[in-house]
């Protein structure tokens, strides 16, 4: 504006001075910076405009690269974003940019660009063009986040992926992708709770890595209760020094780990905890524990006997050896946790993975490492991963109540969608990665247990590539973006 101002008075100024061609020829050049004064007006309206637009196209821009940050999709984002938003040759301009700065580190993004607008009347001034810049910066902000990892370790999972090794192996790969999103380069997080539930028919209930001791079992008083199973009077339950869940019976000295569902298979859904979180009176049946899995513990010795021969003698069902990592705020902690995840076997029973996710996830017992009611925003999460159908098999967690096989599948898939829908109800969201599988059945399902039928809730992972794009997808979304400047 100040050399606007100058050129007029320039040429006023000679104009002063002259006394050649008179009045008209006064007035004629007059005309000149009046007409530049009003050319003023619009050409920098127009410029307003066009910094304006490149602004808010820049915002668009870089919250877009915010959100796929750690994809390799994250430029194009960035300049599809910005197209979509500024228009080639808006008002004229001719644009440079976005530039692109993303600073790994502090996961944050700075874009800049700038536009040139040929003027119209501020010509007849000199003034060819003009130059506009805008400047946008995302930071990307971790709230408070609790979230469990539950990771199908089903036999299945020991076969070939698309891409090369096993499936548990891309398993692994793509779990460090996430954890490693969600700490960034801390190695210790105070508003991130992560833990891990692997399960296959049933669920290790034991804390990963601490080795079970019959000697160390205690008997608990409680308050006289009716046994939900054998229909006996019952006044105490039993702890074991490497699990905070209680249990109805002694384990006794083999027990590996295991638990039943809390299901009666007696008519009457109302008596059952399968699907949920309460410990004690549900329905007129007391769960006040669970029942162990192994021929001491159980409380059935027919049930365990006629199951042992169904399987030439061996164990009833294969209880994993890998227990549960709580919640916790490691992250060396939980990359060894994934790196255990070695050693698949057994059937499929997703309900296990999902109530055992969730009950490690929220502060009640028998896991209570999260805070409740915290005075701080936080997500609760649960990235449930499965390869296969839900199967009924010896030694399930519902006792092979409804078969074996395919013949399982109706009464085991209609428990997971309502466990599934008293999760959600709880406030918690559900993603969940169909991988290596695209039976068009097992993907109905799950998109119901999903908090939502498509990405970036519900995932079709059909090789190891995938699906760490999925791991990264989810983990950018477990995120909040603000903008920061």
């Amino acid at each position: 504006m100040r050399q606007v101002i100058e050129k007029i008075r320039e040429i006023s100024e000679r104009l002063r001075h002259c006394r050649r061609g008179g009045v008209a020829v006064f007035l004629a050049f007059a005309i000149i910076p009046a007409i530049g004064f009003i050319g003023i007006g619009t050409d920098i309206a127009r410029a307003h405009l066009v910094k304006s637009r490149l602004s808010s196209a820049l915002d668009a821009a870089a919250l877009a690269g915010g959100r796929s940050f750690f994809l390799t999709t994250r430029d194009a984002d960035i300049d599809m974003f910005f197209s979509a938003n500024f228009p080639a040759g808006y008002l004229g301009a001719t644009v440079t940019g976005p530039i692109k700065n993303p600073d790994i580190d502090n996961e944050t993004l700075e874009l800049t660009a700038s536009a040139v607008i040929p003027t119209s009347f501020m010509r007849v001034l000199g003034f060819e063009e003009l130059k506009v810049s805008a400047f946008s910066q995302v930071k990307r902000e971790l709230i408070a986040l609790d979230v469990v990892l539950a990771i199908d370790m089903s036999g299945s999972m020991t076969s070939g992926a698309i891409g090369g090794g096993s499936r548990i192996s891309a398993a692994r790969t793509a779990a460090h992708t996430l954890i490693d999103i969600l700490f960034g380069t801390s190695s210790n997080k105070d508003l991130l709770g992560i833990g891990l539930v692997p399960w296959n028919s049933k669920v290790n209930v034991t804390i990963n890595d601490e080795a079970y001791d019959p000697g160390l079992t205690t008997e608990d008083v409680v308050a006289n209760f009716v046994h939900p199973v054998t229909g006996a009077a019952q006044s105490s339950v039993f702890s074991v020094n490497n699990s905070p869940v209680p249990l109805l019976n002694d384990p006794g000295p083999d027990w590996t780990g295991c638990v039943f569902q809390r299901y009666s298979d007696d008519g009457d859904d109302a008596n059952d905890g399968d699907i949920l979180l309460d410990v004690g009176l549900i329905g007129t049946a007391d769960w006040g524990g669970w029942e162990p899995i192994g021929p001491d513990g159980d409380p059935d010795p027919d049930w365990w006997n006629e199951c042992a021969m169904s399987v030439g003698g061996q164990e009833c069902g294969p209880c994993l050896s890998h227990g549960i990592t709580p919640l916790q705020h490691s992250k060396t902690t939980i990359e060894d946790a994934v790196d255990d995840l070695t050693s698949p076997e057994g059937q499929t029973n997703i309900p296990q993975g999902l109530g055992w996710a969730w009950r490690v996830l929220m502060p009640s017992a028998p896991f209570t490492e999260a805070i409740p009611d915290p005075p701080y925003r936080r997500q609760q999460a649960i990235l449930l991963l499965t390869d296969g159908e839900n199967v009924g098999g010896s030694g399930d967690g519902y006792k092979t109540v409804w078969g074996t096989g395919g013949g399982a599948y109706d009464e085991m898939n209609d428990r997971l969608t309502d466990l599934a829908a008293n999760v959600k109800a709880s406030g918690v969201i559900v993603y969940v990665i169909q991988f290596a599988n695209d039976d068009e059945d097992l993907k109905n399902l799950l998109k119901q247990v999903a908090s939502g039928p498509d990405a970036p809730f519900y995932h079709l992972a059909p090789d190891a590539a995938e699906l760490q794009n999925v791991f990264r997808e989810v983990a950018n979304h477990l995120t909040e973006l603000r903008l920061s400047k």
